[in-house]
């Protein structure tokens, strides 16, 4: 499968994004840009897609934007997806803890914790509205920005 990849200078500091053929984002991740992974020029529909994404994690960044909607495609075992599914239900500015999740999805809690941890696509599988142990400063700072603290970098 082809992959194009995207590097995105964000508020939280550089991120990579990778697009299907299709312009699905599969993967979105707080690391700089990995020469080793370039393309050449994309298609202007994967461009596009690339600018939709720019402006969509700016807007949430600055607090105007709630709902994402830019074309997912994550890749991951059947239980993460499913989990990864259930965890964009939970409404902007609130949050859950594991067992919560557990409970709703029949799974152990330590399940809920590595695939909310192997989240491929920071932001928009919101992991960050799951309470994690030892959980970095990240998670927090976006939380503060969905209780209308606005955007702190860490």
């Amino acid at each position: 499968m082809l992959l194009w990849h995207y590097e995105l200078n964000t508020p939280m500091g550089l991120m990579r994004a990778a697009f299907d053929g299709r312009g699905r984002l599969l993967e979105l991740v707080l690391e700089g840009f990995d020469p080793r992974q370039t393309s050449p020029l994309p298609p202007r529909e994967q461009r596009e897609a690339k600018r939709f994404l720019d402006r969509q994690v700016e807007a949430y960044l600055a607090g105007t934007l709630r709902t994402f909607t830019v074309p997912l495609d994550p890749q991951g075992k059947p239980t993460e997806l499913r989990i990864w599914d259930t965890v964009r239900t939970i409404p902007y500015g609130q949050t859950r803890r594991p067992a919560d999740l557990a409970a709703w999805l029949g799974l152990d809690e330590d399940v809920i914790v590595m695939a909310c941890v192997a989240n491929p696509i920071v932001l928009l599988i919101p992991a960050h509205r799951v309470i994690l142990p030892g959980e970095g400063p990240l998670p927090k700072a976006l939380r503060d920005l969905e209780s209308g603290l606005g955007w702190r970098k860490p």
